[in-house]
């Protein structure tokens, strides 16, 4: 079974969990999510939104539940299949 750190969190950037909250970590804490999202995916889409705004929240706490992260990322693959 993989990593759940390497669970990847968005698609458009082949980015993973791990990579993203680095990425969080080392932006401007001043950064709007917005803002900080676009450094994770590279793109404007919404297609990530739920993990990627917890992830945020939870690296801004500095306490990071990566299986609330995977759960988001599973769920938000089901949603995008049923469409």
């Amino acid at each position: 079974m993989e990593n759940i750190e390497d669970k990847i969190i968005c698609e458009c950037s082949n980015r993973t969990i791990k990579e993203a909250a680095l990425i969080f970590y080392e932006a401007d804490p001043n950064l709007p999510y917005k803002k900080a999202k676009k450094l994770v995916t590279l793109c404007s889409n919404g297609c990530c939104i739920s993990p990627l705004m917890a992830l945020f929240k939870m690296v801004k706490e500095k306490n990071i539940d990566y299986k609330k992260i995977s759960f988001l990322i599973d769920e938000q693959n089901r949603w995008l299949k049923a469409q």
